[in-house]
C-alpha cells in the first residue's frame, strides 16, 4: 500500500514538473530559439565487455574490487569522458612502480587518490594487484565512438 502511495506521489510530482516547464519551452519556441536537444549514442563493444576473462578466482575477485572502487577514476571501460582523474593502470604500471609501491598507493592513497586502508584488507589489496598484473597495455580502452543525433 505504501509503495502505491509513493508511486502516485512520484507520478504527480513528474506531471506537475512537466506542466510547470511547458511555458518555458513555449516561450523559447516563440522567441525563435531552437531547443538545444541532442542525444549522444555511445557504441560500446558489449561482446568484449561481456566476455569472461580467463582469470583465477583471486584475480577475478581483484577485478570485481577494482571495478567497484577504482574504475571510476582509472577508467576500465573507456567511458566517453574527455579525461580521467587517475592514470590507466596495467601490468606494466605494476612492474614499473613495483608491487610494494602499488600496494602502498592503494592502502594509503595520495593527494589525488583516497587511501583504502579502511575499505580493503591486505588480501583484498593483494587480489587487486594480482588482477592488475593480468591487464595488458592493449586492453586500454579507446574512447567509444559517439554519434550525435538531433531530436526534432
Amino acid at each position: 500500500m505504501r509503495a502505491k502511495s509513493r508511486g502516485a506521489r512520484f507520478l504527480v510530482a513528474v506531471t506537475v514538473g512537466a506542466w510547470l516547464a511547458a511555458p518555458a519551452v513555449t516561450i523559447r519556441a516563440a522567441q525563435g530559439q531552437p531547443a538545444p536537444s541532442r542525444v549522444a549514442v555511445t557504441d560500446y563493444d558489449m561482446q568484449k565487455a561481456g566476455t569472461p576473462a580467463s582469470l583465477s578466482e583471486g584475480e577475478l575477485r581483484g577485478k570485481k574490487l577494482f571495478v567497484q572502487r577504482c574504475s571510476l577514476c582509472h577508467d576500465l571501460l573507456g567511458q566517453p569522458a574527455t579525461s580521467t582523474v587517475g592514470p590507466w593502470v596495467d601490468g606494466e604500471t605494476v612492474k614499473a612502480r613495483g608491487e610494494a609501491a602499488v600496494r602502498d598507493k592503494i592502502k594509503n592513497g595520495s593527494r589525488r587518490m583516497p587511501g583504502f586502508q579502511y575499505t580493503f584488507d591486505t588480501p583484498d589489496i593483494d587480489r587487486i594487484v594480482s588482477y592488475l598484473k593480468t591487464v595488458t597495455p592493449d586492453q586500454k580502452p579507446k574512447p567509444p565512438r559517439q554519434l550525435e543525433v538531433p531530436i526534432d
